[in-house]
């Protein structure tokens, strides 16, 4: 795609996600004749954006399209639709982060072994100068385990990699199977409808479900009830598909051993909620993502998807 006027607004609280005069010296050295602005804040964006051909946003409205008739492309970090909407007339190319995958399975594996390594019991034996080590004999390798990861996209993939190098068996679950699946960091892809029969036989369960109302409740209590007892669930995409409630039924009563929660349907997590109470449960604020090299890969996704497009 071939652009003369860049418009750039990518300011987050969360200063990883933040754009950084690194950033800007990196687009400048790959395209040295671009002109660049870089928004000082709201207004400043809005008044610079009809002069713009391409922007780099966090947010983007529907109606400020019409405020925008030289755009050509909008480009977002995001992965989901949540805060910048595609173009309603078609005009404008919209084009959503799909980088998280590098971040997001490190976040994953961290949690998986900290149940099969037992590491919350490391802290407290180290908070209590404990030396227990005849404890840890129910320690399991993830070479032994079988994953199941539910809405296998490019994040899946890029954790199925990560998780395969670890000798994990690994099954991938999508609306659509086509017969030509890239199988190679997965034993298997199923659709939708044989979740059931893959439950039974899963050691981890690893959610990466958009939150479209496609998705609504689609882990039912039902498929609590199916899976493995002694096995762990991990929810890195949105909440929509199960109900707080059942997850903490089967946390409490089987068959979850225990669950690695990045997402919650009220954020942040009220300090009422029970599920800060529940001691097989790990919590982390929705920071799956968050890492210093964030803006870093989107930049150089941008950059492939503009000479591509």
């Amino acid at each position: 795609m071939k652009i003369d006027n860049l418009l750039i607004h990518l300011h987050n609280n969360v200063e990883a996600f933040t754009f950084k005069p690194r950033h800007l010296e990196h687009i400048r050295k790959n395209l040295p004749n671009l002109r660049i602005t870089v928004a000082g804040g709201n207004q400043d964006f809005r008044e610079k954006l009809p002069e713009a051909e391409c922007a780099l946003v966090w947010v983007f409205k529907p109606e400020w399209y019409a405020d925008a008739p030289r755009l050509k492309a909008l480009f977002t970090p995001a992965a989901g639709h949540d805060w910048v909407a595609a173009d309603p007339t078609g005009r404008v190319q919209t084009f959503y982060g799909s980088f998280h995958g590098r971040i997001m399975r490190e976040s994953l594996l961290s949690m998986i072994l900290y149940f099969n390594r037992q590491l919350r019991k490391s802290v407290n034996d180290q908070k209590h100068r404990t030396w227990g080590r005849l404890d840890y004999n129910n320690c399991v390798a993830l070479f032994q385990q079988k994953v199941l990861i539910v809405g296998y996209g490019s994040l899946g993939k890029s954790m199925a990699e990560l998780l395969k190098a670890f000798g994990a068996r690994i099954t991938g679950v999508k609306r659509n199977v086509t017969g030509t699946e890239n199988t190679l960091y997965v034993d298997t892809v199923i659709t939708f409808d044989r979740l059931e029969e893959e439950l039974p036989d899963a050691d981890h369960v690893v959610l990466l479900l958009p939150g479209e109302p496609e998705t609504d409740n689609i882990f039912t209590e039902q498929r609590f009830r199916a899976m493995k007892p002694g096995s762990y669930l991990y929810n890195l995409g949105r909440v929509n598909c199960y109900r707080e409630e059942d997850l903490l039924y089967a946390l409490q009563n089987g068959p979850l051993a225990g669950a690695g929660l990045d997402v919650f349907a009220n954020e942040p997590l009220p300090v009422t909620s029970p599920l800060w109470e529940q001691p097989n449960l790990l919590i982390t604020p929705h920071s799956s993502a968050i890492s210093q090299e964030y803006i870093d890969l989107f930049v150089e996704e941008w950059l492939t998807k503009l000479q591509l497009t």
